[in-house]
């Protein structure tokens, strides 16, 4: 239990770190909390998403896809997934990635995390009209505009809800 307090205080840490705009620290804080507690996926979805505001893609997506491996219904490991495939720009793994959070989504699946939903909704919504082409058989029209407003959307919402 002593192992599960300390690194729940390393979340704790973390947290307000990234809150501050301190990547780097919060991935840091997270890595000890992973060592007190390497088998809470939270940790690594934590980390993945610093790891993603450092630009360090590679590593966000290692974290998420342990996240997924931990803890294969925690939708949000597989929203971490797909931020990290679009910042290395492998639309087709990201579609396929948010094809997943939109089947759990729609199976009533992750019903508290409200702001994985509003992710998915404001900031894939390029993806989801990709994927619905996809099943269609067709190709989806380009918004590129739209894309990086709702992209800002998507951060501000997440900045609102975490405050």
């Amino acid at each position: 239990a002593a192992k599960s307090t300390m690194a729940e205080a390393f979340k704790a840490e973390g947290n307000a770190q990234f809150k501050a705009g301190e990547f780097l620290k919060a991935a840091a804080s997270y890595t000890k909390a992973i060592k007190a507690e390497p088998t809470n996926h939270v940790y690594y979805s934590n980390r993945s998403q610093a790891f993603l505001k450092l630009s360090k893609v590679s590593k966000a997506l290692e974290d998420a896809e342990k996240c997924i491996e931990l803890s294969p219904e925690f939708v949000k490991g597989y929203h971490r997934k797909a931020s990290a495939l679009h910042a290395m720009g492998d639309e087709a793994k990201t579609t396929e990635a948010l094809e997943v959070i939109l089947a759990a989504l729609e199976a009533g699946l992750d019903k508290d995390n409200d702001l994985v939903r509003l992710g998915v909704q404001m900031k894939g919504k390029a993806f989801v009209k990709m994927a619905d082409a996809r099943r269609k058989g067709t190709e989806p029209e380009p918004e590129k505009e739209n894309g990086a407003k709702a992209a800002n959307e998507s951060e501000e919402a997440a900045k609102a809800a975490k405050a």
